[in-house]
């Protein structure tokens, strides 16, 4: 079968050993002392990081925002919606942070989205619904605040800063969004399944600004759409024989797969900039986990916090500031800075 997905394994590497670069400036910080894990997802131009706290028990997932002159701050939004398991489990998963300070994201409990959330700069939080009922799941937040995802497990939607909120659809889907994420002229990129168990397929999706969305590519079992750039750039990672690839589409609709070098495996995309650069993390031959950075032209360059075991990228902004999560053998913590 010919497939419209052309492999490029074969980058160029930078000359880098597995370490952070001279003179980086990497900040790290600390979850709170009861935390199992922190993991980032969001960093904006100033520097302000956001992302997932989870306890050790009862297992709560809290938002968090770091700022490089606040440190670091916890914060929920209450589950109204239902009645609480017997351990009190709740979620907040912030998943984007706008230019000024906004925080868009989900809340609810295990296994069920209760809506959408909206956090002010000065830290007030109101929710909202998509649609009907009480599930709706947020996917992606540009930096002027247009919030995209799903409500109902079928239905797509775009959110504007006001709170006005329009469907959409994708020809040929019957499953619903998977993931999904916009840029600053309202493009959208995504995944979506082929019928409602994902067993049947995932495939890509493309809306343009303004326009209709329409799938491509190839099937796979599995797709993650994690960041687009205002060029219409996207990026995010994919399930191929057994092994996790990520890939880069451009504007014109050019799709091309990439993997870490030398015996690598489990290369995932996560974000990516307005100069194409992709950030992410990777498997080596050995089961270490190792951040990269790959740049517009191909240049592919691992990189580590100094001393950890683990490392990996979740976000990148367009000064090239990155933000993910580090290891050692004291625990997991936070880092932020340019490499």
């Amino acid at each position: 079968m010919k497939r419209s997905v052309r492999t490029a394994i074969a980058f160029t590497i930078a000359p880098l050993c597995l370490c952070a670069n001279a003179g980086a400036k990497i900040v790290t910080f600390q979850p709170p002392a009861n935390a199992y894990s922190i993991r980032p997802s969001s960093i904006n131009d100033q520097g302000q990081v956001i992302g997932t706290i989870v306890d050790y028990y009862p297992q709560l997932i809290h938002g968090f925002l770091w700022q490089p002159a606040g440190g670091l701050k916890t914060f929920d939004v209450p589950v109204p919606l239902m009645k609480k398991s017997d351990d009190g489990n709740e979620i907040t998963i912030p998943t984007g942070i706008t230019a000024d300070g906004v925080i868009i994201g989900s809340y609810g409990q295990p296994f069920f989205y209760g809506g959408g959330f909206v956090r002010a700069a000065d830290g007030s939080i109101t929710t909202f619904q998509a649609g009907p009922g009480h599930s709706t799941f947020v996917s992606g937040t540009n930096r002027k605040g247009w919030t995209v995802g799903e409500w109902g497990g079928d239905h797509a939607f775009l959110r504007d800063p006001s709170g006005a909120t329009k469907a959409f659809s994708v020809p040929g889907a019957a499953g619903g969004v998977l993931s999904a994420v916009v840029n600053r002229s309202r493009a959208i990129a995504g995944a979506v399944s082929l019928q409602n168990d994902i067993r049947y397929g995932v495939r890509f999706f493309f809306q343009p600004a303004h326009g209709t969305a329409a799938m491509f590519g190839h099937k796979y079992s599995w797709i993650s759409v994690a960041g687009i750039n205002d060029a219409g750039t996207a990026t995010g990672w994919l399930q191929d024989s057994g092994q996790y690839i990520s890939f880069v589409r451009s504007s014109d609709g050019k799709l091309k797969t990439f993997a870490a070098p030398n015996g690598s495996r489990d290369t995932e995309a996560y974000g990516i900039n307005n100069s194409g650069t992709i950030a992410g993390t990777f498997v080596d031959s050995g089961g270490n986990y190792h951040g990269f950075l790959r740049t517009a032209d191909g240049t592919f360059t691992p990189f580590d916090v100094e001393g950890a075991t683990f490392t990996a990228i979740y976000a990148i902004n367009d000064k090239g500031a990155i933000a993910g999560m580090a290891s050692t053998k004291d625990g997991s913590f936070g880092f932020a800075g340019k490499p």
